[in-house]
């Protein structure tokens, strides 16, 4: 039985992908760090289902996430969780909201990879999917490809250092983890943007198959699935 490590499974696209490994088979660790949504996630999980209560915007969460899997090999990692800024210009915009957005996007993605560091390595073929976004490209931005979208300055700062961490990672972990830099599409969620027109689940049902198919590898950018590489 392969085993899934998923961040932000108290709704959206954390909340179906959790469900739909479970349904597959998989033994499914699901991450989050509200209490009231950890208990009600936990009734009636099958036993290929587990919930774990971490803060990953806290060092505590590595500790806590090693705890929780101890030696189990974990063969899939998506780091999913995420939060949205609500400035959008220079003037509005500040620090304390950028540094929140870098300590969830590009940080909780740091611990929980460092957590789970010694689990993906048992792994035979171990594979980090990072969720990032088509505003997470430095590119893009400069050609002011998404100009007429408002954005906050937060969301598209810690996407783009996400990124880069990815890129660390390959570097580091070259041939022995895939790490895999990720766009869901034009995603309805509590923070989309305004043109955003696919439903969580269709994205869930997507990755499930492109993961269980093999369908998966390293790109030279942000894969957004069955459409393009978004420039980094």
């Amino acid at each position: 039985m392969k085993t899934v490590l998923i961040t932000g499974v108290n709704r959206g696209l954390g909340k179906e992908l959790f469900r739909l490994f479970i349904s597959e088979g998989f033994l499914v660790y699901g991450v989050l760090r509200n209490k009231v949504e950890a208990e009600k996630l936990a009734l009636n999980l099958p036993n290929n289902g587990r919930v774990i209560l971490a803060d990953l915007s806290s060092d505590d969460s590595i500790a806590t996430i090693q705890n929780a899997v101890e030696d189990s090999p974990i063969d899939l990692l998506i780091n999913n969780a995420g939060i949205g800024g609500i400035t959008f210009r220079l003037e509005e915009t500040e620090s304390d909201e950028i540094q929140e957005l870098f300590n969830v996007h590009c940080l909780g993605v740091l611990r929980t990879t460092k957590a789970l560091r010694s689990n993906l390595l048992s792994s035979a073929a171990p594979m980090v999917l990072n969720l990032n976004s088509r505003f997470g490209s430095i590119t893009r931005q400069s050609l002011g490809t998404y100009q007429n979208i408002d954005v906050s300055y937060s969301y598209r700062i810690a996407k783009a250092a996400q990124n880069m961490l990815t890129n660390c990672l390959r570097a580091e972990f070259k041939d022995r983890i895939k790490f895999i830099s990720l766009h869901p599409g034009r995603m309805k969620t509590e923070i989309a943007a305004k043109d955003a027109d696919i439903e969580a689940l269709d994205v869930a049902k997507k990755i499930v198959h492109f993961y269980t198919n093999g369908k998966f590898k390293e790109e030279n950018g942000i894969l957004e699935l069955e459409k393009e590489i978004i420039e980094w």
